[in-house]
């Protein structure tokens, strides 16, 4: 598409430049810009008084939608109703807790709006008494309990649920929905419900819950925190040098390398005098000695918040070898 602007009657031609510039800005804008359309709409559901309730909604558009959730007209505004966002503000969910059987019971809208327009959709939820719930609601008879892991090892969360039809099992991890899709494969589901975490993170830390839905109604098990632990191991040497014994006015490499959890620093004295640079390298040090005169002892010092060891290594200075004068025998 060709646009050809005419400015009459312009006897300046910066000002005419700086609205040509102007106009093909406006013009570039309106291109790039795009109304939001959703990823991912909330739907309709039926919980249990007293459990929870979580609708999720998810949007793309240019400039980023901005994402707000009405209750029959009204924005939502409740102790009880939270608001969190993910995926850098594209998605919400909007949380329900604990639910109220004659309070919570209504259509409940998403909207995503930008500069460029504005979608909407809709969702009801139903909220029913623990006695009055249809043969076949989701019944969770196996949650997930608290569990410690080490990073990088693999932690499994336990979830089991009975219903009729089967329920489908789903993780919320801090009120969030858990995406498997997204997590390189260190998250896997089994048919179980089970929620398998590989290569465990600080970022997999965090209060878990499994949700079971089916045709009838969603129910949501206890929570319970994982926690991801560092291993805390002490500083441990893995090489050392040995004594060495050099001629005046050589050279000798001492090397020294130690591993632990965390990593320890390590850094090298002789006597009192502290031989480390202004910054002490991790796990490794090499000690150049040149143009060695004097015998000494160096120490290797590795250090880590969980404890501190030394070894120490002498360098010896051979003594020159004397001239001895060989006298010929006396007459015989």
């Amino acid at each position: 598409m060709v646009y050809n602007i005419h400015l009459a009657g312009s006897h300046r031609p910066r000002e005419g430049l700086l609205v040509l510039f102007s106009l093909s800005y406006m013009l570039f804008s309106s291109l790039a810009e795009s109304p939001p359309s959703f990823i991912t709409f909330p739907v309709n559901q039926t919980g249990i008084s007293g459990g929870v309730a979580s609708f999720v909604c998810q949007a793309r558009g240019e400039p980023k939608p901005r994402i707000t959730w009405f209750k029959i007209g009204k924005k939502v505004s409740s102790q009880r109703f939270a608001v969190i966002e993910f995926d850098g503000g594209l998605g919400s969910v909007l949380r329900i807790q604990p639910l109220r059987v004659y309070r919570d019971a209504a259509i409940y809208k998403c909207i995503a709006s930008n500069s460029a327009g504005e979608v909407n959709v809709s969702a009801r939820l139903e909220v029913l008494e623990e006695n009055n719930i249809p043969h076949g609601f989701p019944s969770i008879y196996l949650g997930p309990q608290l569990k410690v892991v080490e990073k990088s090892r693999t932690a499994t969360m336990l979830c089991a649920a009975s219903g009729n039809p089967d329920p489908e099992i789903s993780w919320f991890k801090d009120m969030l929905p858990v995406n498997i899709s997204s997590s390189d494969g260190r998250l896997k589901q089994f048919r179980s419900g089970a929620l398998q975490i590989e290569n465990s993170e600080d970022s997999d830390q965090g209060k878990y819950e499994c949700v079971a839905t089916n045709s009838l109604g969603v129910r949501y098990s206890g929570p319970a925190n994982l926690y991801v632990r560092v291993r805390r191991v002490p500083p441990r040497f893995s090489v050392l040098p040995s004594n060495q014994e050099v001629m005046a006015g050589s050279s000798v490499s001492l090397t020294c390398v130690a591993v632990g959890s965390p990593m320890p620093y390590i850094k090298w004295t002789m006597g009192p005098v502290d031989l480390s640079r202004e910054e002490m390298p991790l796990g490794r040090s090499v000690l150049e000695l040149t143009n060695i005169q004097e015998s000494a002892n160096y120490t290797c010092v590795a250090i880590s918040s969980v404890g501190m060891i030394e070894a120490t290594v002498q360098v010896t200075v051979k003594d020159q070898p004397k001239h001895v004068e060989r006298r010929g025998a006396e007459g015989s």
